[in-house]
């Protein structure tokens, strides 16, 4: 994968990755960060057609367990998922699609997804199709 160029993120945000949404690719992502290994068949299952079984169950996002707190990639305005990793290690993390890329940030702990989701909107808009 690409290596992520701003070289420090925000201060309230551990990692990040952008994804293709036709190769299921890292497009970018920060070195050695965890969501460097975001899988292809996590990237299907977020965009794929049944969200209903994850939404009860839960997804992984890079094998880390995860709950799904808000889903609103298909609500127009809006476009974010906001998920919690699970475990002692807790962490918020948001997904925000753009028409050729889903672009995932992570928190550091005790960040609130709230907080995420202005900002991986922010990096979104600011981005190239």
């Amino acid at each position: 994968p690409g290596k992520w160029k701003t070289g420090k993120l925000n201060r309230n945000t551990e990692d990040v990755a952008v994804m293709g949404l036709s190769d299921r690719r890292v497009w970018a992502a920060k070195p050695g960060g965890l969501l460097a290994a975001i899988s292809p068949q996590e990237v299907g299952l977020i965009r794929g057609q049944d969200q209903k079984m994850f939404l009860l169950t839960g997804i992984t996002i890079a094998g880390k367990k995860c709950s799904v707190i808000r889903d609103n990639l298909l609500v127009d305005d809006d476009n974010v998922m906001d998920i919690r990793s699970k475990g002692s290690d807790s962490t918020s993390i948001c997904i925000r699609p753009k028409l050729s890329h889903l672009t995932f940030l992570m928190g550091e702990k005790g960040v609130h997804g709230g907080a995420l989701s202005q900002r991986v909107h922010d990096m979104v808009v600011g981005m190239k199709a």
